[in-house]
């Protein structure tokens, strides 16, 4: 039997395990520290499934999105992408905070004075 046996085996107290660990460079042992990190971070909510702190460029793209909208672009002329990721940020009825229903995604339904806002 191997001297990493202590008992029952499970992921981590193997064995197998525990030597691949001593094998492995330090900046190996660091980078897969890193990405344990990354996975189990407070920027995701594993309850509901949604992602509660974004990265700079997606913060980049909102703010660019938000701003055409307050200046007067209908959301029927935004992209696909540019949906999902207002979708995705401000959830599925975003269009209401700017009082527009969900018509207006594709079609001019609705042309409203944003300066009343």
């Amino acid at each position: 039997m191997s001297e990493d046996f202590k008992g029952d085996i499970d992921l981590f107290n193997n064995p197998m395990v525990n030597s691949a660990r001593r094998a492995m460079k330090e900046e190996d042992l660091q980078r897969y520290k890193e990405w344990g990190e990354a996975i189990f971070t407070d920027d995701i909510d594993y309850e509901t499934a949604s992602v509660t702190k974004y990265p700079p460029p997606m913060l980049d793209a909102l703010a660019y999105v938000e701003n055409a909208i307050k200046s007067g672009q209908h959301p029927s002329t935004l992209t696909e992408d540019e949906k999902n990721l207002l979708n995705e940020m401000r959830g599925k009825e975003w269009y209401k905070k700017w009082g527009y229903e969900e018509g207006d995604l594709t079609d001019i339904i609705n042309i409203i004075n944003l300066d009343d806002k």
